[in-house]
């Protein structure tokens, strides 16, 4: 992305600046100082919510002409891929960035039985609460000292492209496909795949690829044969795994949160006193008095 910054010489435009990548989006937070965006356009939908400031964007019309818009803390900004783009801002400005890329947004379409071709409309200035709530959720995640994993977060983009695709394109659905729940084989081979790969930082796409469904729809149809998301059983598997751990043997605590996939002891402790209202310690204490 090419800059004019307006700062002093030897003056640093970037205050803070973060990024965290999933398959098929990418998520960055930064803070700037004042600056003018050259026109530009972009290979990814691009998807930005405004935390502070107000910055001026142009984007071309059909007939050629610049259509100017602001947008303010709170407003929701939506650049389909190719669209060209320049924003001007003449102080702090701070934002959050969803970029998803066209092939991974099409292809939720094509699940979802979408009208093809795939078409989002450009936005700019709305503001649209399930948009930022989504946005401010996996911000979280990326900066989090414990995320909650990569599962977490694909969930969090998916009900986001879903949202996109039925507020902010044209396609309509042509017919809603009805998706019901998992076979019994299925359900029992992608609770075996999940209690198989605990210790891993499991992917959507990985536990959908052994069941032979795609991503969106292996959650929908596991949501509904067992009533939990994919993310919320593979957290509860941990919490069994590491229950048992505790119960039958005496690994030290770090080891029993390593092999139940926690990603450190904080972690481990905090999402095991969350289910349990105990810590792993006193758990154990209570089976070993």
């Amino acid at each position: 992305m090419k800059v004019n910054w307006k700062i002093a010489e030897n003056e640093s435009p970037i205050l803070y600046s973060n990024r965290a990548e999933w398959t098929g989006f990418v998520i960055r937070h930064w803070r700037v100082l004042a600056g003018e965006m050259v026109e530009q356009t972009f290979s990814a939908h691009d998807v930005k919510v405004a935390l502070a400031g107000s910055v001026v964007t142009q984007t071309h019309t059909a007939s050629g002409a610049w259509r100017t818009s602001r947008e303010e803390a709170g407003s929701v900004c939506l650049t389909p891929a190719g669209q060209p783009i320049k924003a001007a801002w003449e102080t702090e400005i701070e934002c959050l960035s969803i970029t998803f890329s066209p092939t991974f947004v099409a292809q939720t379409a094509l699940e979802q039985n979408f009208s093809d071709p795939l078409e989002l409309v450009e936005t700019h200035g709305r503001r649209d609460p399930l948009i930022q709530h989504i946005a401010l959720g996996l911000l979280t995640e990326a900066s989090a000292k414990e995320p909650m994993g990569r599962m977490y977060a694909e969930s969090l983009a998916q009900t986001l492209i879903l949202h996109l695709l039925k507020n902010y394109s044209t396609n309509k659905f042509v017919q809603e496909k009805s998706i019901g729940g998992l076979s019994g084989y299925k359900l029992k081979r992608a609770k075996e795949f999940i209690n198989e790969h605990l210790e891993e930082d499991l992917t959507l796409g990985q536990v959908a690829e052994a069941v032979g469904f795609s991503q969106f729809h292996f959650n929908r149809a596991f949501r509904r044969s067992t009533g939990l998301t994919p993310q919320q059983y593979l957290v509860q598997q941990r919490i069994n795994r590491a229950k048992e751990l505790l119960t039958k043997g005496d690994l030290p605590l770090v080891e029993v949160g390593i092999c139940a996939g926690f990603k450190n002891q904080s972690h481990f402790t905090t999402l095991f006193r969350k289910f349990t209202a105990l810590t792993p310690k006193a758990f154990r204490q209570i089976k070993h008095p």
